[in-house]
């Protein structure tokens, strides 16, 4: 079986770094559905809108981060389920791959990718 050209390119674009791959955002993704996941499990801390602002935030140091800010917006889908599922070590973020599975570390994902800023 032949290759495309385009096929081949973007493969070995992706595997140097050279373009952003996501894999939460596909079609299987919902958003819906993370935004339940995220109002049982993010937004005590991250706040109802995801920008770090919850009333809880006042007393966590570092605060929450800002899911609608640009530095979160930047890092990939990978990075950001590293971080949903193994937490973030000097923060209150814990690890949620003990309760969410992959498919709901998706949905979370989509619905992070979708908030406003």
């Amino acid at each position: 079986m032949m290759r495309s050209r385009s096929g081949w390119g973007i493969a070995t674009l992706i595997s140097l770094g050279l373009v952003p791959f996501t894999m939460a955002v596909s079609g299987q993704a919902n958003p819906d559905a993370g935004k339940k996941l995220y109002m049982a499990n993010c937004q005590n801390c991250h706040g109802p809108e995801g920008k770090g602002d919850s009333e809880m935030a006042a007393y966590l140091a570092p605060p929450p981060a800002d899911l609608t800010a640009k530095a979160t917006k930047v890092k990939t889908d990978a990075q950001l389920r590293k971080i949903i599922m193994e937490g973030r070590t000097g923060t209150a973020m814990t690890g949620y791959a003990a309760s969410l599975s992959e498919a709901q570390v998706d949905d979370v994902l989509a619905y992070i990718r979708s908030l406003k800023s």
